[in-house]
């Protein structure tokens, strides 16, 4: 007989293959009825007794959602990690750049699980989680109450620091500066920032998006419109390190010096943060353990580290760090606007 599956089960029975995934795992969703009748079957042709026997070392699938997210230095770190920890354990990975869903029917009979990397297609999450085998994301967002396992960073928490940090050296007139808007995780930094300024007595904030295409011309002409409405920051908290290099570069163009007239804060610890002058402080960001924490908990509800973890899907948020470099000092009391070249 060939290979048992989850598939063939499902098609032995009529079901779905989440269906008899839920059954076999022990978890709801399926009748009593139902589930005996999977169990019963996967007995029958020997799925259960190849599961008692013992996981065979599949490889673990890593997919990105395209092949521009490798440019990402942010998840290029997670891909390390992730490899590094599957190195260590004995399995084998592959690392696909695809949006086609198509793909995980075809990779499941030799695969561990999956780790999806950054954003994906709904599709994809759906085929993932059909499969039947262990599969976790890193970053991105999953609906509430989804069933897949995440992995992420406590960013609303790293913009709360950020605000107490900047607030506790003196400054009171604050900025953040997106860059691109709507992105999740700068929205979440967005959120703690906020909170953390809403308690510190004479605090003010405002937002500034703008396109990072064009992050030079985008930046200086947010910035004087800024200026021009009356707002004068000596704090700049930004959504990323790359958006910082921006944002240090045009305020020296435009005659500013940091941190001597506006402190600036980046955020992820990419190298370019130490590649500026003055060096960035910024928030750094587990990259490479978040993909370790992936393979983890992939290999535990798969069963390769003792029983198969039966705990609900798990919101795994890893905690950042502060790296206090250059770019931020006390607020200077002196105006800075008449030296602002137009």
């Amino acid at each position: 007989m060939s290979r048992v599956t989850l598939q063939s089960i499902a098609d032995h029975l009529g079901l779905s293959k989440f269906a008899v995934s839920r059954a076999l795992a022990g978890k709801s969703g399926v009748s009593e009825d139902t589930r005996r009748a999977i169990l019963t079957t996967a007995e029958q042709f020997g799925y259960l007794a190849r599961k008692r026997a013992g996981p065979a070392l599949g490889s673990i699938e890593i997919i990105f959602h395209d092949r521009d997210i490798a440019n990402s230095e942010l998840w290029i770190n997670v891909q390390q990690g992730a490899q590094a920890e599957a190195a260590r354990s004995g399995h084998p990975t592959a690392v696909r750049w695809t949006q086609q869903h198509g793909i995980i029917a075809e990779l499941e009979p030799s695969a561990a699980g999956f780790v999806l990397v950054g954003p994906q297609e709904p599709s994809m999450v759906e085929a993932t989680q059909e499969s039947g085998l262990p599969c976790v994301m890193v970053g991105g967002f999953t609906e509430p109450l989804d069933t897949m396992d995440r992995i992420g960073a406590a960013d609303a928490e790293a913009g709360a620091f950020v605000g107490k940090y900047l607030s506790g050296l003196g400054h009171r007139r604050l900025l953040y500066a997106h860059g691109r808007p709507g992105l999740p995780g700068r929205l979440e930094r967005l959120r703690g920032f906020r909170d953390a300024l809403s308690l510190v007595e004479g605090a003010t904030y405002r937002e500034m998006a703008f396109d990072e295409t064009h992050g030079d011309v985008g930046f200086r002409e947010a910035f004087l419109d800024l200026i021009e409405a009356g707002f004068e920051p000596t704090a700049i908290f930004c959504g990323n390190d790359g958006v910082a290099v921006t944002v240090v570069s045009e305020l020296a163009r435009l005659g500013l010096r940091v941190p001597e007239d506006i402190s600036v804060v980046g955020f992820a610890d990419y190298a370019c943060a130490t590649q500026i002058a003055p060096k960035l402080t910024t928030i750094r960001m587990p990259s490479q353990e978040m993909g370790i924490a992936a393979v983890r908990l992939l290999l535990a509800r798969a069963g390769h580290r003792g029983p198969p973890d039966d705990l609900p899907p798990q919101r795994v948020m890893l905690v950042q760090r502060l790296v206090e470099r250059d770019s931020t000092a006390a607020p200077n009391p002196r105006s800075w606007r008449s030296r602002l070249r137009s």
